[in-house]
C-alpha cells in the first residue's frame, strides 16, 4: 500500500549557502551583498533586448523622416540618388525590426529571454551613421537632412552600453562634422563662428546622451542588486519555511506516529491473545487509518522521497495520495530524470495546486504533467472542476490565502512564469522555471 509503505526521515540540512548570484564583502565591520556577474549579465541582456526593440520601432520613425525630408526639403533632381539610399536604409529597418520582434526570441518576462546578439546593434548603428550621413553629403543645401542627423545621439541614448555608445556617438560627431563642413548653408556668410556653435551644440547633444547611458548603466546594476537580494532573501525564507516543516515532519513521525504503531502492535498482541472481539478490530482500523493520515502529513511537510529518488517520483506520489485522499482521478505524464535546484520550488508549486483542485475546484478529474523543455522545468496542473476567476483569487487572497500568490513569488523570482491557461471547462495552469545550472 502506497501511503503505509515505511517513513525514512530526511536527512539534516547544513545552512545554505547565500544565492549564487549574491557575494559579500563587509564594510564597517557590516556584510554587504555584491551582484554577481551572472545576475548582472540576466538584467543587462533583458533591459539590452528592450532597448534594441525600442530602437527598432524609432528607427521606422526616421525612416519616415528621411521620406519626408527628400520630398520636402531638397530638390528632385537630387531624389534618384537619394531614392537609393532611403530604400537601403528601409530595407535594413524593417530587418532590425523583424529580428527584435522575433518568435525566437520569446517574451519579456517568460522565463529567460533571447539575448541580443553583440553584432546586432553595432551593424544597425553603423548603417544608421551610414545612411544619414550619406544622405545629407547627396543632398546639397538642404538644412532638414542635416537635422535629421540630430536623431543620431538619440537613437544612441537608449543603448545600455557606454562603451558602445561612446563609440557610436563618436562616429556621429564626425559624420556630422563631414556633412556639415560639405554643407554649404553651414558655411555660408556667417563664417566659421557659426559652424563651430553648430559643432559644439551637436557635440553637447552627444555628450548628453552619453550621460544618459551612464546613468542606464547605473540603473540596471541597482536593478540586478536588488533582483539578487529579492532571490537571496526569498531563499531564505524557503529554507526557512523548510526547515520548519522538516521538523515538524519528524515531530510527527519521532512522536504521535510512533505511539500510534506501538498502541495498534499492542491491539494485535491483544486481538491474538483474545480473538473475535470487535472492539478490537474496529480499533485496529482506527489505528490504521490514523497512522496512514499522519503518513500523509509527514510526506506533505517533507517528503523524503523528493530527496532519496527526485521531483518525479515526489509528484508521482503526490497525485497517487490526492486521488487516494479525495476520490478525484489524477492522471500523470510524467518525464523529469534529472535533479535540479528547483525540485523544492516545483513540488511546492504542485502539492499547492492539487491542494486548491481538491478544495475548491469540486472536479472529477484532474492531469498532472511534469517534463523539460528547452533547459526548462514545464509543469502543467489542469482539472474539470468550475474554474477560477482573477475576482475570486483577489478575494481569497484579502482574506488571508496567501499559498497560491506565495508559490507564484517563488516561480518569478526564479526567472520562471506562472500563468492561467484558457480552458473550456476548469482550470489549467502552468509553471515553467528554467533549470539551474
Amino acid at each position: 500500500m502506497l501511503l503505509s509503505s515505511p517513513r525514512v526521515k530526511p536527512a539534516r540540512r547544513d545552512r545554505p549557502a547565500p544565492h549564487p548570484a549574491v557575494t559579500r564583502r563587509r564594510e564597517y565591520g557590516v556584510p554587504v551583498a555584491i551582484t554577481s556577474d551572472v545576475e548582472l549579465e540576466r538584467v543587462r541582456n533583458l533591459h539590452q533586448l528592450r532597448s534594441y526593440r525600442i530602437v527598432s520601432v524609432l528607427r521606422i520613425g526616421v525612416l519616415v523622416f528621411l521620406i519626408a525630408a527628400m520630398i520636402v526639403g531638397t530638390p528632385e533632381r537630387e531624389w534618384a540618388q537619394q531614392t537609393g539610399v532611403v530604400a537601403l536604409y528601409g530595407v535594413a529597418a524593417v530587418c532590425a525590426l523583424a529580428l527584435a520582434f522575433s518568435p525566437a526570441r520569446r517574451q519579456l518576462g517568460a522565463g529567460e529571454s533571447s539575448g541580443v546578439r553583440r553584432w546586432e546593434p553595432l551593424v544597425f548603428t553603423a548603417v544608421d551613421i551610414v545612411a544619414l550621413t550619406g544622405f545629407q553629403l547627396l543632398s546639397a543645401h538642404g538644412v532638414y537632412p542635416l537635422l535629421i542627423m540630430t536623431l543620431l545621439p538619440v537613437l544612441a541614448g537608449v543603448d545600455i552600453s557606454s562603451r558602445r555608445a561612446m563609440t557610436v556617438l563618436a562616429f556621429s560627431l564626425l559624420g556630422f562634422v563631414l556633412a556639415g563642413v560639405h554643407d554649404g548653408v553651414l558655411l555660408g556668410p556667417r563664417g566659421w563662428p557659426h559652424t563651430g556653435f553648430l559643432f559644439s551644440l551637436y557635440a553637447f547633444l552627444c555628450a548628453t546622451a552619453l550621460v544618459v547611458v551612464r546613468i542606464e548603466e547605473r540603473h540596471i546594476r541597482s536593478v540586478a542588486g536588488l533582483s539578487a537580494l529579492r532571490e537571496e532573501l526569498l531563499a531564505q525564507t524557503m529554507t526557512a519555511s523548510e526547515e520548519l516543516q522538516r521538523r515538524i515532519s519528524e515531530s510527527i513521525h519521532d512522536g504521535p506516529l510512533q505511539d500510534v504503531l506501538a498502541a495498534r502492535q499492542e491491539l494485535v498482541e491483544l486481538q491474538i491473545a483474545w480473538p473475535g472481539d470487535e472492539r478490537v478490530d474496529r480499533a485496529l482500523a482506527a489505528l490504521q487509518s490514523a497512522s496512514e493520515r499522519l503518513r500523509q502529513a509527514t510526506f506533505e511537510l517533507h517528503p523524503a522521497v523528493l530527496e532519496q529518488v527526485g521531483l518525479g517520483a515526489a509528484v508521482e506520489q503526490l497525485a497517487a495520495s490526492t486521488a487516494q485522499r479525495s476520490g478525484i482521478k489524477v492522471s500523470t505524464d510524467i518525464d523529469y530524470p534529472v535533479r535540479n535546484e528547483i525540485d523544492p520550488i516545483m513540488f511546492g508549486v504542485a502539492r499547492e495546486l492539487l491542494s486548491n483542485v481538491v478544495r475548491h475546484s469540486r472536479a472529477r478529474t484532474a492531469s498532472v504533467t511534469l517534463g523539460i523543455s528547452d533547459d526548462t522545468c514545464v509543469l502543467d496542473v489542469a482539472d474539470d472542476g468550475v474554474g477560477i476567476s482573477g475576482d475570486t483569487m483577489a478575494r481569497r487572497l484579502g482574506e488571508g490565502h496567501i499559498g497560491l500568490a506565495s508559490h507564484r513569488t517563488r516561480v518569478d523570482a526564479a526567472q520562471g512564469i506562472f500563468i492561467f491557461l484558457d480552458t473550456r471547462a476548469g482550470t489549467h495552469v502552468r509553471v515553467e522555471v528554467p533549470l539551474k545550472s
